[in-house]
C-alpha cells in the first residue's frame, strides 16, 4: 500500500523455452545477463521517479491506497491499430469517480512523460546507471510481439526470500547510498520487518 510499480519484461527467445545453463541467466552464477530474458524489466515507479508523494495510505497521497481504486492499463501500439508495433504502456487510477493519470517522471527531467516507452527506458536506465537489458532484449516490439503470441493474466500474492522486495519499496541496491538517483523505491527502511518470516507470521 505504500508503492507500487509496473515493468515489462522482454525475452530473446519467443513462446515458452526451457533453458539450461547460462542461458537461464542466474544472479548467483554471474550470468543475469546471459539469459534469454531481461530479468531488470524496465519499471515505472511514481515514487522512484520522483514523486514521492502520489501513492500511499491517507488522504495526503494523490491515489489513497486505503480506499477502492481501480487500475487500468494500457497497451499502446505506434500506429494505434491491432497489427501495429507495440510502443506504450500506460497506467491510470480511477478514484471516486474521477481519473488520475500517472505521476511524471519527473526525476529524469521536464517532458520525460508518464509512461513506459523505448525512450522512457534508456533515459531512465542511463540516469540511473543500470544496464539497458530490456532494449538488449527487444524493448518495446519484442515485448508487444510476445503479447500476440498470447500469455494469460495470472495474479498472485508473493514474497521474496532474496531481497525482501527491497526493490520495490524500499533503498536498493542495499550498498548504494539512498540519495543516488534511483536507489528510493519507497519509504520502507527494510530489515527484520520486509523479511518473509516477519510476514508471513504477522499478516
Amino acid at each position: 500500500s505504500r508503492a507500487t510499480a509496473y515493468t515489462p519484461h522482454t525475452c530473446s527467445e519467443r513462446g515458452s523455452t526451457k533453458c539450461e545453463g547460462s542461458v537461464c541467466g542466474d544472479t548467483a552464477k554471474g550470468e543475469r545477463y546471459s539469459g534469454v530474458c531481461d530479468k531488470d524489466g524496465c519499471d515505472f515507479n511514481p515514487y522512484r521517479m520522483g514523486v514521492k508523494s502520489f501513492y500511499g495510505e491517507g488522504a495526503n497521497f494523490t491515489v489513497d491506497t486505503c480506499r477502492p481504486m481501480t487500475v487500468v492499463t494500457q497497451f499502446l501500439t505506434h500506429n494505434g491499430t491491432d497489427v501495429g508495433d507495440l510502443s506504450e504502456v500506460k497506467r491510470f487510477y480511477m478514484q471516486d469517480g474521477k481519473v488520475i493519470e500517472n505521476s511524471e517522471a519527473t526525476i529524469l527531467g521536464p517532458g520525460a512523460g508518464s509512461s513506459i516507452t523505448d525512450e522512457f527506458c534508456s533515459k531512465q536506465k542511463a540516469k540511473f546507471g543500470d544496464r539497458n537489458d530490456f532494449a538488449a532484449k527487444g524493448a518495446m516490439k519484442q515485448m508487444g510481439e510476445a503479447l500476440d503470441h498470447g500469455m494469460v493474466l495470472v495474479l498472485s500474492l508473493w514474497d521474496d526470500t532474496e531481497v525482501n522486495m527491497l526493490w520495490l519499496d524500499s533503498a536498493y541496491p542495499t550498498d548504494q547510498l539512498a540519495d543516488r538517483p534511483g536507489v528510493e523505491r519507497g519509504p520502507c527502511p527494510g530489515g527484520a520487518a520486509s523479511e518473509p518470516k516477519y510476514l508471513r507470521s504477522t499478516f
